[in-house]
């Protein structure tokens, strides 16, 4: 299969075009950056087009990265800045225009990263079929690029599919988050922590197991629709990290309590895997 995979020098991209290299599909790899991409190990194994959403669309992007069996869409901007307003604005607008342009002209099949963030603030086991209510500019603009999706689908025969990401815990390229922000205490060799109470309970997977289900989910043929890319294996947060800390023998004192949970999250939620193993269980 010929896949397109967008923001493909991006945390997930450089763990995910591995992997369809190795299950044997042509990749075809764009990103803004030439400088960035030429650096990947992987390089020499893709074909490469550079593609900037902020450049006037091509009369043609089907036809312009070689007419593609499938696109993973990855690539988003400002992914350190979840609140900021530009993701429902510029940003949405601008991978609109790209998503019609692909599929008007003659794309058939799509496969869309999401965010669990797009549940808002729903408590306990988060199943697909649920109405969303997301709370941040981010998770919003995600999910009106998926109603856009949807609403194309009355004009035009393709297939989608819709991946929304739980709680990632690892090192991802390009992005701060809680393992980065531990691992940093850790390595300049801070006695303590500072983290909230960590009494949220979540479910939690490495950027490398995001990026095989990512793989799985998007070269398959049987379910479509949203999928929860999820471990489906809810663990308090502090007791994760506990866990984490004594798997790898490091010593630092989680200080409990020093931030004040999220107003945007629910406290105890994680992903129902029904559907996602349909996919996955052979």
């Amino acid at each position: 299969m010929k896949i397109l995979v967008t923001g493909a020098t991006g945390g997930i991209g450089r763990l995910l075009i591995p992997i369809l290299l190795k299950a044997g599909h042509e990749v075809i790899a764009t990103s803004k950056s030439f400088e960035k991409a030429k650096l990947l190990s992987f390089f020499n194994q893709v074909t490469y087009i550079t593609y900037d959403f902020n450049q006037p669309l091509s009369d043609n992007l089907f036809q312009y990265f070689g007419k593609p069996d499938s696109v993973i869409h990855l690539a988003w901007d400002k992914l350190n800045d979840y609140k900021n307003e530009e993701h429902t604005t510029t940003i949405l607008e601008k991978h609109k225009l790209f998503v019609q342009n692909l599929i008007s002209n003659g794309l058939k099949d799509f496969n869309g990263v999401g965010t669990c963030y797009e549940y808002g603030l729903i408590e306990g086991e988060l199943k697909e079929t649920m109405t969303v209510s997301p709370k941040l500019s981010y998770p919003l603009a995600k999910y009106k690029l998926f109603e856009f999706i949807e609403s194309l689908k009355s004009h035009y025969q393709f297939e989608s599919k819709w991946l929304r990401i739980f709680y990632i815990f690892g090192e991802i390229y390009g992005r701060k988050n809680l393992f980065s922000l531990l691992n940093q205490a850790i390595n300049d060799k801070h006695k303590t922590f500072n983290m909230s109470g960590g009494q949220q309970i979540r479910d939690f997977l490495s950027p490398e197991e995001i990026a095989t289900l990512i793989a799985s989910i998007a070269t398959q043929r049987k379910v479509n629709g949203i999928v929860n890319c999820c471990s489906g294996k809810p663990i308090m947060l502090v007791d994760f990290i506990k866990n984490y800390l004594k798997e790898k023998n490091y010593e630092i004192e989680l200080n409990l309590g020093c931030f004040p949970y999220p107003d945007y999250e629910p406290m105890n939620t994680w992903g129902n895997t029904e559907k996602l193993n349909k996919i996955i269980l052979k």
